[in-house]
């Protein structure tokens, strides 16, 4: 937006839009290269929860660069160039470090990348913020230790102040950020540059519906992730990329709450290993039994799917029929699984550290709610999934004979298959996940690029407001990688712009 003469109510050297991981890494680098930086963030100080906050706390740290460059080339195909994902490599490499140079502790979490059958997976290692496996503080922790350092630098942060429209020169470089806050609006002047953290589009119905593969899609992020950022850099010319790509799974999703819960099929407590919350399986073989279906009552997938790539087989379309089979999946289990605790991770979500939502132990308030079906036969849950019997019990009679010969016909390991008994419950799933990828297309040097091919000059972005993954996330812990790397990559190269002066 161009303003023929704006009156400033508030500048700094360096404006960063979006207190979360991202912007809290910018603007500790950019404080530290000596610049006057402020934060603009449009949640109010006590209410406070971005993304990092509600994430799991891993951080992926490459050990082999080369490796880990190769992997995720092999894995961006030609979604991202290949300067970009060089910055990707590098830099990650670097995060454990840059943790522990400013006093955090990280431990081991997973010593591979998911995708096994690319090249370079062994160079993916992710970690995880605190010392103690068994009792890891998690993205709580993680955000809680930055916020502590943007405070320790004296980074001012305007809370409630939500960034509208990225202000322009007649040239199209950025001067500044138009807000609102306390229901007037404000601008904000940015001397030297702005750097856009403001996370993923998962609660902009209109952007998910326009670029998602299929809707609904749900999210657990947090629900102030509206696609602002996306929508202000459009407005200034800059290109889009991976707006079809997001790291999903099939995720619970209820009508009376605003967002989605990450399931714990395996029944799994706090301290999992990476193994148990990817396989549910171990030293000690599968807690219990578990089984996916789709609308129609018939299994589609190894259960044990990529947490990350999941949703993408919840997306074939049937043609014929008009629709899409595996929306909604359902999760059938039966009282072993909810015997062993909360149905939905403590790890993450909305049920997580936060504890937007306090769960129930023994997951009957749930029951109750209607959030969790109950049937004593397995035609019984039928009926109440709308489905048919006849189908929904041939599903059942296939799988328990698989689990009693250890042959399953969709390639499920052995030691999770665990067979299921009367009663049998139910929870419909959706699409979903942690958060999308999409945004403003950004180079090496965190540059956010026009159509036309150049970057928006003094406009930077961080994150997952225009991630670097396409269709393909390495494992968990990459957004919040990319969040460390690229923010410093931001941070740095937007100090280094020279104060504005007008044309």
């Amino acid at each position: 937006m161009w303003l023929k003469q704006p009156r400033w109510d508030d500048e700094a050297d360096i404006v960063v839009v979006g207190f979360g991981g991202a912007g809290a890494v910018a603007a500790m680098t950019a404080h530290d290269a000596g610049r006057e930086v402020l934060i603009l963030e449009k949640q109010q100080a006590d209410h406070r929860f971005p993304s990092t906050l509600m994430s799991g706390g891993s951080i992926v740290c490459p050990s082999d660069p080369d490796a880990a460059y190769a992997h995720l080339t092999h894995l961006a195909g030609d979604q991202t160039g290949a300067a970009v994902l060089r910055a990707w490599a590098d830099r990650c490499a670097e995060n454990v470090d840059w943790v522990a140079a400013h006093g955090g502790t990280t431990h081991l979490f997973s010593p591979v990348g998911e995708h096994h059958s690319v090249p370079g997976y062994e160079a993916i290692q992710s970690y995880r913020f605190g010392t103690d496996p068994a009792s890891s503080p998690r993205g709580y922790g993680l955000f809680r230790w930055l916020q502590d350092h943007v405070r320790r630098r004296g980074v001012p942060v305007s809370y409630g102040t939500a960034a509208r429209w990225l202000l322009t020169d007649t040239a199209g470089a950025v001067i500044g950020v138009q807000c609102r806050r306390d229901g007037a609006t404000v601008n904000v002047r940015a001397r030297r540059a702005v750097i856009l953290t403001t996370g993923g589009f998962e609660f902009h119905e209109g952007l998910k519906r326009n670029h998602l593969p299929v809707t609904p899609t749900h999210f657990y992020a947090s629900p102030d992730n509206t696609g602002d950022g996306v929508v202000m850099a459009q407005e200034v010319g800059a290109a889009l990329w991976h707006m079809s790509a997001c790291s999903a799974k099939a995720i619970a999703k209820f009508d009376d709450f605003p967002t989605g819960f990450p399931i714990n099929p395996w029944g799994y407590g706090d301290g999992m290993t990476q193994e148990q919350i990817l396989y549910g399986s171990g030293k000690r073989g599968a807690s219990c039994g578990t089984m996916q279906v789709d609308r129609f009552g018939r299994r589609f997938t190894n259960e044990v799917w990529k947490q990350h790539t999941h949703y993408y087989e919840l997306t074939g379309y049937d043609s014929h029929r008009g629709v899409y089979p595996r929306v909604p999946t359902y999760w059938i289990f039966d009282s072993a699984r909810m015997r062993r605790g909360q149905l939905v991770s403590r790890e993450t979500g909305a049920a997580g550290p936060l504890r937007l939502y306090p769960w129930s132990e023994d997951n009957q308030a749930e029951l109750a709610r209607g959030w969790i079906t109950r049937a004593e036969t397995i035609e019984g849950l039928a009926d109440r999934l709308a489905m048919e019997p006849a189908v929904l019990r041939g599903t059942l009679a296939e799988y328990n004979a698989a689990c009693e010969t250890g042959r399953d016909p969709f390639g499920r390991p052995a030691d999770t298959l665990v067979g299921l008994e009367p009663p049998f419950f139910a929870v419909r799933l959706w699409p979903g996940g942690p958060n999308t990828q999409g945004g403003p297309e950004r180079d090496a040097r965190a540059r956010v690029m026009r159509v036309t091919g150049e970057p928006v000059p003094r406009l930077y972005a961080a994150g997952e407001l225009g991630s670097v993954y396409g269709t393909f996330y390495p494992i968990g812990g990459a957004n919040l990688a990319e969040c460390i790397a690229f923010g410093r990559i931001a941070g740095e190269n937007a100090s280094a712009e020279a104060p504005y002066s007008p044309r």
